[in-house]
């Protein structure tokens, strides 16, 4: 069941946005590589390199559209 406000559970090779850890904006060009329990193991899509440790759920979202 999907919460009203909340995304639902990304699944693997969804693309996605990262929340910049610096200035709290969100950065594009990422891909589910493995959906963990709340966090998400992303890789970047310009040159396919997986991203070390994992991303918790709050920090990554769908691609908004502005």
């Amino acid at each position: 069941m999907t919460i009203p406000g909340e995304d639902a559970r990304l699944e693997s090779g969804a693309l996605v946005e990262v929340r910049n850890r610096f200035d709290g904006s969100w950065s594009p060009g990422f891909q589910v590589e493995r959906a963990l329990t709340d966090a998400y193991v992303l890789r970047r899509c310009r040159d396919g390199a997986l991203l070390p440790g994992a991303f918790a759920a709050a920090a990554v979202r769908a691609p908004h559209r502005d």
